[in-house]
């Protein structure tokens, strides 16, 4: 079992369940952040959105009143 620390909240994270944790900048693959699911998952969302926002499409807050309009 080998526990690790998130670099953005501070949680422990059990490498050996969660391999994933360890993320490589693809720019230097000497550097390495250890991220917990939800901060990847929260990284993940503000990427899209910012790439949602700086296309010519709705940003994603218009995109997800558009869904309850139509529910």
């Amino acid at each position: 079992m080998s526990i690790v620390v998130c670099d953005h909240c501070e949680r422990y994270i059990d490498s050996d369940h969660d391999c994933d944790c360890f993320i490589e900048n693809p720019y230097d693959s000497r550097d390495v952040t250890t991220l917990c699911e939800n901060c990847r998952e929260r990284t993940y969302d503000e990427q899209q959105e910012r790439l949602m926002e700086t296309g010519g499409g709705p940003s994603l807050i218009e995109q997800q009143r558009e869904a309850w309009r139509l529910k």
